[in-house]
């Protein structure tokens, strides 16, 4: 009788690859006992229970400000003219420390109140959260982060939760099929489903960014991949994603990294997609006239009359093998959401009276319409006036353009107030207004995270107001930022990147 197969015997490769993962895990384990942390997983879990425990909401008022910090969330309340913040983190060059603080700020009289509430998920930045009017208001959260105080470990998250305004309570929202871990995606509602786009994991080992697209709808509340036709954005994370309407939504932008060889380089997306739904068809569409702004890492945002805005951000720029330069912006961006058309916004507090040159190349300039982004030069709209039944504004060219681009102004240009250069930033807008909060400022090859706070009547468009003044830069207790820059998030993203990669 010949001797039977064991149809479980593993081959060689797969017991290597499993004698490897232990001894990464055994030497991870020595890592964190010498610095005196547990495992991140268990943290994380723990921290689960003790948020479950809690029996009630308890609400106060904060004395002050809340702490610097970036890669959190701003959304607009959905019923009430409020603010709603959640997570973030705030490093200092040697430690990390990241928040489940759920915020509220009330712009009327500068307030912020904090809500402790049953079940609240556990610390995370670079996630996403959307609000809705439904149920009386719901706070819906996906994705995010967690690194732990030394950064030695990364944990990236799958969940999805719902907070009920009304209620003050936090339901984990269980559903199969949904996206793998990740953070420094990107999240927008339409009509009643959630769209969730891009993002990227960081085991420890391996990077990888994502380019799939997932819906949950919060009738069914069941998850959905969905395969549109068409050529559609690569992976990447840190993109801006905005609705339009309730069937299409536009990305442009991102961050990624790409590997080629044993090398790593960054690659700084500058294009622009389309998705759109006839019938039951989802489709990409690549907009390939539309200028992007400088998007990587940007902080975007939805307004009134089919606007989003886009402020500051960074670009990385390869100098040689060896060095990365990151450029950043203190710019306030104007994507118009019917034609996919970028506009530099000048604060009427930044101009003076424009000369007659100036003044006839306004002219020349509104005097023409393009109707599709594609068929869009940047040297053909020097100045748009956009007007509705409430305001009329005048918008610069699109802010990335080449030497030979033409961009004219209105009236000279002055030194700006307002919020600095920065990444990663929360911005929001509730009720024609738009918010700036915090972010991440690189300076002298350091990286401070700010807890400053501005904001800015669309309407208007005069100047920033200062809600919070940034108080002195704490010393920074790292080397410098190139360490920090290869383990840390990633936003504005989004992130992210995304941070992220915010």
């Amino acid at each position: 009788m010949g001797k039977k197969k064991n149809k479980n015997k593993l081959s060689g490769a797969v017991k290597t690859a499993a004698k490897t993962d232990k001894k990464l895990a055994n030497k991870l384990k020595k890592e964190l006992a010498n610095l005196g942390e547990e495992d991140i997983a268990k943290v994380i879990a723990e921290i689960e229970r003790e948020e479950a425990k809690r029996a009630a909401a308890s609400e106060k008022t904060l004395t002050g400000p809340p702490s610097s910090r970036a890669y959190a969330t701003l959304t607009p309340h959905p019923t009430s003219n409020e603010l709603i913040m959640f997570g973030g983190e705030f490093h200092n060059g040697q430690r990390t420390e990241v928040y489940n603080e759920l915020l509220f700020y009330n712009p009327a009289n500068g307030s912020w109140r904090q809500v402790k509430a049953p079940g609240a998920p556990p610390p995370r930045s670079a996630h996403q959260a959307i609000a809705t009017s439904a149920n009386k208001g719901e706070l819906w959260i996906f994705g995010g982060e967690f690194t732990s105080p030394t950064e030695t470990q990364f944990y990236h998250y799958k969940d999805l939760w719902c907070f009920s305004l009304t209620e003050k309570k936090w339901e984990k929202v269980v559903a199969p099929n949904g996206p793998s871990p990740r953070s420094g995606h990107r999240m927008v509602l339409l009509g009643r489903k959630l769209f969730t786009f891009g993002g990227y994991c960081d085991d420890g080992r391996e990077c990888r960014y994502f380019d799939d697209l997932y819906t949950f709808c919060l009738d069914t509340r069941q998850w959905e991949k969905l395969t549109p036709s068409g050529r559609g954005p690569c992976a990447r994370s840190a993109c801006v994603m905005l609705p339009i309407g309730n069937d299409s939504l536009v990305i442009d932008g991102g961050f990624s990294r790409v590997r080629e060889g044993r090398a790593e380089r960054t690659q700084n997306h500058m294009d622009m997609f389309k998705l759109s739904c006839k019938g039951q068809a989802w489709s990409w569409r690549a907009l390939t006239g539309a200028k992007t702004s400088l998007a990587g890492r940007a902080a975007a945002v939805n307004a009134p009359s089919n606007r989003g805005y886009v402020f500051g951000g960074i670009c990385d720029f390869i100098e040689n093998e060896e060095e990365l330069t990151g450029v950043m912006s203190d710019d306030l961006s104007m994507l118009d959401l019917e034609k996919c058309r970028w506009h530099a916004v000048t604060l009427r507090s930044e101009q003076t009276a424009p000369s007659a040159q100036t003044s006839a190349a306004t002219a020349e300039a509104t005097a023409t319409e393009n109707s599709d982004a594609k068929e869009i030069e940047p040297s053909e709209e020097a100045v748009t006036v956009v007007t509705d039944e409430v305001f009329t504004m005048k918008l610069g060219g699109a802010p990335v353009h080449t030497e030979s681009d033409t961009v004219v102004t209105v009236g000279q240009r002055q030194e700006k107030n307002g919020p600095s250069a920065r990444m990663s930033a929360m911005l929001a807008v509730q009720r024609s207004v738009l918010y700036v909060y915090g972010g991440v400022l690189e300076k002298d090859e350091k990286q401070f995270y700010l807890g400053d706070m501005y904001s800015l009547d669309l309407h208007k468009l005069n100047e920033w107001q200062t809600l919070i003044e940034q108080q002195p830069l704490p010393d920074w207790l790292g080397s410098d930022i190139e360490e920090y820059s290869t383990s840390g998030s990633e936003s504005e993203t989004d992130d992210s990147e995304d941070s992220g990669e915010e």
